[in-house]
């Protein structure tokens, strides 16, 4: 059903009203916030309606009514005007974003710490690449007398290292034999063409160093597979244990997010641009009660990712929304430079 221009105008006043309050708005209420109102009774009647059409509820016999996860999707999606950010806002977040200097993997997660100190909410952020990343560089570098940094370093900006220790009679022969077949069958790959089975090829070509070799080409597994997770960011712990009221929500919540494609796949409902997911729509029972606001951003023709906030579903969407979406354009912006840099 198709909402009139008054059922428009009552659902957005009590949606309104009930962000700023949090009471159950009745008509009386209403009559004080529309423009040219019409009698009680009529309003009253509008709101039954709104009801009947799952947009309101009433809590209980002869109060008012508040917003459900629909009424509030309606309002966000159609209703809510589209305000731009404001200039406090805008200052704060360029402050904090324009001196990030770390590598692009990391650049998300710290737009999401900006975002939770801006909003006092929970932030996330996640960053996923339109195909498997390729291995740029990768390198053994002696770090003391019996230990080597293994560093990998990615087309797209990621990187790992890790610390091995290397036995006593370590040679430089099988240092060069590393470095020669990492050359050949390891360097310009894909992260997902180095499975378990290929590196088992690999550690066969290397002869008579297999056993010297074998725990560096395993390092090299085991860190492939690290950078080909979908990773979801979480910043503002403790304000996700403020809007859950208790441990075990938090918890369960917490849990979901470091499950990471359930968690992806959510937030790619909302598409492009700036949007929201509420209630049962998330298709998680463990937020139900609350409504996640988040942001598309991408980087180059290499990175896509969301970054946006978690909060009760009665919050401020007027100042929220206009935040994230001006977050999510100036991750575009940051992670393209970024991807120039590492293409130069």
């Amino acid at each position: 059903m198709e909402l009139t221009p008054r059922k428009q105008a009552v659902l957005k006043a009590v949606v309104k009203a009930y962000i700023e309050t949090g009471e159950p708005v009745g008509s009386k209420i209403l009559t004080e916030l529309l423009e040219n109102a019409p009698s009680s009774a009529t309003l009253r009647n509008e709101m039954s309606e709104l009801c009947d059409l799952g947009l309101l509820q009433q809590p209980h016999t002869s109060a008012g009514r508040i917003p459900t996860a629909g009424g509030f999707k309606v309002y966000v999606d159609t209703l809510m005007p589209n305000v731009e950010v404001s200039h406090d806002t805008a200052v704060f977040l360029d402050n904090a974003l324009k001196e990030i200097n770390c590598e692009p993997e990391g650049i998300p997660a710290v737009a999401a710490k900006a975002l939770s100190k801006l909003t006092g909410l929970p932030a996330i952020a996640c960053l996923i690449t339109d195909r498997p990343p390729k291995i740029k560089r990768i390198e053994l570098l002696s770090i003391g007398r019996f230990s080597l940094m293994l560093l990998i370093i990615t087309d797209d900006g990621r990187a790992r290292n890790r610390i091995l220790r290397i036995p006593k009679d370590f040679t430089a022969e099988a240092q060069e034999c590393f470095n020669r077949i990492s050359e050949c069958r390891i360097k310009g790959k894909t992260v997902e063409m180095l499975t378990r089975g290929y590196m088992q090829s690999v550690i066969a070509e290397t002869g008579i160093y297999a056993l010297e070799l074998m725990p560096i080409f395993t390092a090299i597994f085991e860190t492939a597979a690290e950078i080909e997770e979908k990773s979801v960011h979480l910043s503002g712990e403790n304000a996700l244990y403020n809007i859950c009221g208790d441990e075990q929500s938090a918890a369960r919540i917490m849990s979901l997010i470091k499950s990471r494609d359930p968690f992806v796949a959510m937030l790619e409902k909302i598409g492009d641009g700036a949007g929201a997911v509420f209630g049962k729509d998330t298709g998680y029972k463990e937020l139900w009660q609350d409504s996640i606001i988040a942001a598309k951003f991408s980087g180059a023709d290499k990175y896509k990712g969301y970054v946006g906030v978690i909060g009760p579903t009665r919050m401020s969407y007027e100042q929220i929304m206009p935040a994230t979406r001006y977050t999510a354009k100036k991750l575009t912006t940051i992670m393209t430079e970024a991807q120039k840099d590492m293409e130069d």
